[in-house]
This record gives C-alpha cells, structure tokens and sequence, in this order.
C-alpha cells in the first residue's frame, strides 16, 4: 500500500505550503479508492524521555514489586505490566459489547502522552509502594 505523507498548516480552509505537492500526490491515486486522513503534526516520544523510562522508571518500579510483593520481575515484564496498566487502547465487541484492553508502544506516543504515562506510574508507585519516583532531571541526594 503507497501511504505519502506531507505536512502542511490549514489556514482560512487552505493549505498554507506545499500545495502543490499536495495535488501532485493526489494525482497520483488517480482511480483508486483513497482514504484521506488529516491529523494535528505532534512530537513524538524523546530519546530524553525514553531514557528516563528505562533508566529511573522501569527500575525503581521493578525494585519495588519485587520487594513488595516478593516475586522476582525482569525489566521486560515490569515495561509489560505497566503498559498493561497504563498505556492501552480499548477495543469493544460491536455483538456483546465486551471490552479488552490493547496495549501501546511508547514508541506511539507524543512528548505529553508520554509524561501522563510517567505520571500514571508515579501516582501507582506512590499509592501502592510508599515509593517517591523522582521527576525527570530533579536532583537526589543518597544518603
């Protein structure tokens, strides 16, 4: 399947750049059936972002199952259960109306998605743990 993606700002019902390279491309499906799809330009997930998670997030949370709850989690299990938990999409049966949850990739997420992510984590670590999650670049003192 040919997907052509080209960004553009809408102003007054037009497209302010790129234009051309707009209908260019709609030539191009000349015949076919199309689906169009327009979305807001957001920014996704930083590398930033990502190395916190693997790097403060996964492992205070890991540490704290394991202690609390006495069971022996690995990096990828922990990453899983708080996908499981926190990032997850619905999907509902049309016929019985049941409702499973599907996870996400952080990969998917933009910057804002993926700190209410984090914050979802902390408020769990700290309701269920008594465990303090720092912020992203806060400075802690070890004792």
């Amino acid at each position: 399947m040919k997907e052509i993606e080209i960004i553009t700002e809408v102003n007054n019902g037009n497209f302010k750049r790129n234009r051309n390279e707009i209908l260019n491309a709609i030539k191009q499906f000349e015949g076919k059936t199309v689906t169009f799809k327009l979305s807001i330009l957001s920014k996704k997930r930083s590398l930033e972002q990502n190395s916190y998670y693997w790097a403060v997030i996964i492992p205070i949370t890991k540490n704290a199952i394991n202690e609390s709850w006495g069971e022996v989690w690995n990096t990828e299990k922990t990453h899983e259960f708080l996908k499981s938990k926190f990032l997850f999409y619905e999907k509902i049966n049309q016929e019985t109306s049941e409702i499973i949850r599907v996870p996400k990739s952080t990969t998917e997420n933009t910057t804002i998605e993926q700190e209410n992510y984090y914050f979802e984590i902390r408020e769990f670590l700290k309701e269920w743990f008594n465990v303090d999650c720092p912020l992203p670049n806060e400075k802690l003192t070890i004792l």
